[in-house]
């Protein structure tokens, strides 16, 4: 019994880390989660300010849940990745769609990227863990890894040090 408490303790101390990329032991789908309290900020508020933020920086995105009273967003949107043609790459253009989903609670919110997934240009989607592992689209990869981290970046800018006018 107490082991099982000991995992979950060590479950709970990993998955408040900051900004960081994990990969689960069960589904072997990566996702990025970040923890961020925003201090004496009400739920209402946090809630507010992260669909202000969808709004403004994803427009095109498709709202999967907002509901106010539970501080539970979600949405699903896209990113597209143009990499130059090079010695060592061919180059291309890599398009991703995801899922962020942002959960409010506490005086904090968990901002959670998952789902992320390759579009071929036919129609089918391929999981980034093995759209990952070919030598050709390592530079795809790490560019989406630098767009994701910084989009849970600027949420954090714009949910706890949000700036009223």
């Amino acid at each position: 019994m107490s082991k099982s408490i000991l995992i979950v303790v060590l479950a709970c101390m990993i998955g408040s880390a900051h900004a960081h990329s994990i990969l689960t032991a069960m589904t072997t789908k990566i996702s990025y989660t970040e923890t961020v309290d925003c201090g004496s900020v009400s739920l209402t508020d946090i809630f507010r300010r992260a669909r202000l933020w969808v709004s403004q920086s994803a427009p095109d995105n498709k709202t999967l849940v907002a509901d106010k009273e539970t501080g539970d967003l979600a949405t699903q949107g896209n990113i597209t990745i143009a990499i130059p043609r090079s010695e060592n790459s061919a180059g291309g253009v890599y398009k991703f769609s995801y899922v962020l989903s942002v959960e409010c609670a506490n005086r904090k919110y968990r901002a959670s990227l998952a789902n992320v997934e390759y579009q071929d240009g036919n129609g089918r989607t391929v999981p980034l863990e093995a759209f990952g592992q070919k030598a050709e689209n390592k530079a795809a990869a790490a560019e989406l890894d630098t767009r994701l981290k910084a989009m849970l970046a600027d949420l954090q800018t714009n949910v706890k040090d949000y700036k009223p006018f």
